[in-house]
């Protein structure tokens, strides 16, 4: 998964001039200057199901780029690691849900514009978590994600249980009786 972060709702956070108290050099290389930030994950996602939520670890890698002239220049790329529990549910006929960060670690991995005060990142990166990330994950949450139903068929009085390591989706089944055509012999 890649995820290209050009917006956000402070947009000032990615311009180098709101930058350049916490990494000098960064501002001082490219002052004013517009930034991207570049999200992959670095391996898949350790996911703990339990009794009453789910707890995901997500691993990733940020690679800053500075707009240079229009030309993305990557400065410095930020393992993070974001620890978020989840809560499921059944909406209609989808597996839907929230999420909420439960931690997060960032280590600079390198840099091309000095070292960074992670201590002091962190509270910006928090910032971006909660207003961006957390967020934009929800919205999909939200919608859900289709079950398998055989066409025809709907699910009704659906609950989604959990316990150690297993997930259990209990419904009755109705027939959307406009689908569905008996055949008389």
């Amino acid at each position: 998964m890649n995820w290209l972060v050009d917006k956000v709702p402070d947009q000032s956070l990615l311009n180098t001039a709101s930058w350049r108290y916490l990494i000098p050099k960064l501002y001082k290389k490219y002052p004013n200057d517009d930034m991207v930030l570049n999200i992959t994950l670095s391996s898949p996602p350790i996911i703990k199901v339990r009794t009453k939520n789910i707890r995901v670890t997500i691993f990733s890698d940020m690679i800053v780029n500075v707009l240079d002239f229009g030309v993305a220049v990557p400065v410095a790329c930020i393992s993070v690691e974001v620890l978020a529990t989840g809560v499921p549910e059944i909406s209609g006929n989808n597996l839907a849900g929230s999420a909420q960060l439960d931690d997060f670690t960032l280590k600079l991995k390198w840099s091309e514009v000095g070292n960074f005060h992670m201590s002091l990142i962190q509270g910006v990166m928090r910032i971006f978590l909660n207003t961006v990330f957390m967020p934009y994950v929800n919205l999909h949450l939200r919608k859900g994600f289709p079950l398998p139903i055989i066409h025809g068929l709907t699910l009704q009085n659906a609950h989604i249980l959990t316990s150690t390591s297993k997930i259990f989706v209990c419904s009755d089944v109705a027939s959307n009786s406009s689908s569905i055509m008996l055949r008389s012999f």
